[in-house]
């Protein structure tokens, strides 16, 4: 952890307050260690650990690599139904370090080639855990800069050297170096090396509120995954959490409470934008020096879940949701911007277009959200429309449908209005301008506004530049030059992250974390994790969702079955277009 050093429209809906924590974290940091040195937990103690910790999440994430230490860890998984993230501890060698990765690097070895074994348990491995962050900006590379390749060549030695020993072994799991956000801007090669992008982020250590933090850490995380999604990886967030006690001057507050507002926005947010976190941490440690820093768990010691964690409330999974102006698709602008990497000045505003596979920057609507929210404001002559954090207690944040209208609830009862027939004022970049207009909603409008569900748009899949196509064929997935009506047609679902085919209705499933690992069809269950998929709108990869680091592939020769290929954005049988097929009002 560090020391001081799409958008969406939400409907009216508030959240309901209950007594029991109702969402799963995605992953928990876990400490294996028994003092603030070191030494390990025994397998009882590992296992009672983990029984609670099921409860709340599916995977842990540990910091370090002892050999008998990391076998009761996966033993104890094994027997919780829990997956791990590796690591090992590592240092940038200097005169007040010493780097551990020898001793930590044969513990690996010894695992990986002990007779009990098994990877399919494991998410991945890091090589080291802010290593980067504690040369550069704890020790003597605070001085030195990032023209001091000292470090950055070290931790890139340590990865090169962990993953080629994996791949001899046939451990096709990702390799990564876990560090801040910084770093990662600092050595943008970083991105290129590593399997995963895997980054930290604490806005408790950013002098932001609590009411902040989530949405901070979001502007943040966005910055770096739109780098990953151009280096065509996906991304993690390694640690982000809340510490309920202590002081520090750049610390806005550490409470219970102030851990309870983070994890409820945090929690919610991840589930609407399917954000990949392990959260900071466990359970409270006892050990560590500073009233802080032994309090960032949700659990106490005695694995007692925090009461204002335990009250937290995400709900059931969100129905996404477009909206349409005539043949235009209602947009926003996106925090960063892909081509320059640079913040984009337009960020937040809203427009029309036509539809594109752009998908992440089409606004939708869902029940209700906690990151940013369509949002007008203004008196009765003049209103604004922008995007803005999310509030359920604001009318200018709550909107209606009424005769084809989107019709605000605040006062001045204005509506959405894109000129898509006359004078067809656009923006600089030639989009539609959408802004806000008396409306009477007793007219109806000669071209109606309308939303539908984001799962429900059929998508062509092409690939290839002679037109071939995505296409289920007597229950396999090839591809094609001859569109074979609702066969070549493929709907996916953002929140599910499934991609399901027009006619058959069965998803796409991919169960082998291999290169050649068969991609099937198979009736769809949005909890079965080898059928959820991410859209990369910047290099067209298709990435497997679970599969850390493996891609859809397309065969050479029209009629050959796709299968799973390890990623590279520069291979053309990775390279798709996804364009959205025009539905009907």
């Amino acid at each position: 952890m560090k020391v001081p050093s799409s958008l969406a429209i939400a409907a009216a809906f508030a959240a309901s307050s209950v007594a029991a924590l109702d969402a799963k974290f995605y992953g928990i940091n876990y400490d294996t260690r028994t003092t603030i040195d070191g030494g390990c937990k025994d397998f009882l103690t590992i296992a009672e650990d983990f029984n609670v910790l099921r409860r709340v999440t599916d995977y842990v994430r540990i910091y370090g690599m002892d050999f008998n230490c990391s076998k009761s860890v996966l033993e104890a998984a094994r027997d919780n139904a829990l997956k791990v993230w590796l690591g090992l501890w590592s240092e940038v060698k200097s005169t007040d370090a010493v780097d551990s990765f020898p001793s930590q690097y044969d513990a690996l070895k010894r695992l990986v080639s002990d007779e009990s074994f098994k990877s399919d348990k494991i998410l991945g491995i890091q090589v080291s855990s802010e290593a980067l962050y504690r040369y550069y900006v704890k020790g003597p590379g605070n001085k030195t800069g990032s023209s001091d390749r000292h470090g950055i060549n070290t931790v890139l030695g340590h990865l090169k050297t962990v993953r080629s020993h994996l791949r001899d072994h046939n451990l096709t799991f990702p390799v990564v170096i876990s560090d801040i956000m910084d770093m990662y801007t600092k050595f943008p090669e970083l991105y290129d090396e590593v399997d995963v992008v895997a980054v930290n982020q604490f806005s408790f250590w950013e002098n932001k509120a609590a009411e902040e933090g989530a949405h901070f850490t979001f502007k943040r995380f966005q910055e770096q995954e739109t780098r990953a999604k151009r280096a065509g990886k996906l991304i993690l967030l390694h640690e982000a959490g809340w510490s309920t006690a202590g002081e520090h001057p750049i610390v806005t507050e550490a409470s219970p409470r102030a851990q309870g507002v983070f994890t409820q926005d945090f929690l919610t947010l991840a589930a609407r934008q399917n954000l990949n976190a392990f959260y900071f941490a466990a359970f409270d440690l006892p050990f560590n020096p500073t009233d802080i820093e032994r309090n960032f768990g949700i659990h106490y010691a005695n694995r007692e879940l925090k009461r204002w964690v335990e009250e937290v409330h995400v709900g059931p999974p969100l129905e996404a949701v477009r909206l349409r102006a005539g043949d235009n698709v209602i947009k926003a602008h996106r925090y960063w911007n892909a081509d320059d990497d640079s913040v984009n000045e337009n960020f937040g505003r809203v427009y029309a277009a036509k539809a594109s596979v752009e998908l992440e920057s089409v606004l939708g609507i869902f029940e209700r959200e906690r990151h940013a929210d369509l949002e007008y404001v203004g008196n009765n002559n003049t209103q604004t429309l922008g995007t803005s954090p999310c509030s359920n207690v604001t009318n200018d944040q709550k909107w209606s449908f009424v005769n084809g209208y989107i019709v605000s609830q605040n006062d001045a009862k204005f509506c959405i209005d894109v000129d898509v027939h006359g004078s067809c004022q656009t923006t600089p970049n030639g989009n539609l301008v959408v802004k806000m207009s008396p409306c009477n909603v007793t007219e109806e409008p000669t071209k109606p506004n309308y939303m539908y569900q984001a799962a429900h748009e059929p998508l062509e899949i092409g690939i290839k530049t002679d037109g071939g196509v995505l296409t289920e064929l007597s229950g396999k997935v090839t591809w094609q030059t001859n569109r074979r009506t609702d066969s070549h047609q493929w709907f996916y679902d953002p929140v599910t992250r499934s991609i399901k085919n027009r006619a058959s209705l069965l998803c796409l499933d991919a169960s082998k974390r291999m290169t050649g690992g068969d991609v099937l069809l198979r009736q769809c269950n949005a909890a079965n994790v080898n059928q959820k998929w991410v859209l990369n709108d910047i290099t067209g990869q298709i990435h497997h969702a679970t599969h850390f680091g493996f891609c859809l592939g397309a065969p050479d020769d029209v009629d050959g079955l796709v299968y799973l290929l390890w990623c590279d954005k520069n291979d053309a049988n990775q390279q798709w277009n996804i364009k959205p097929i025009r539905l009907k009002t």
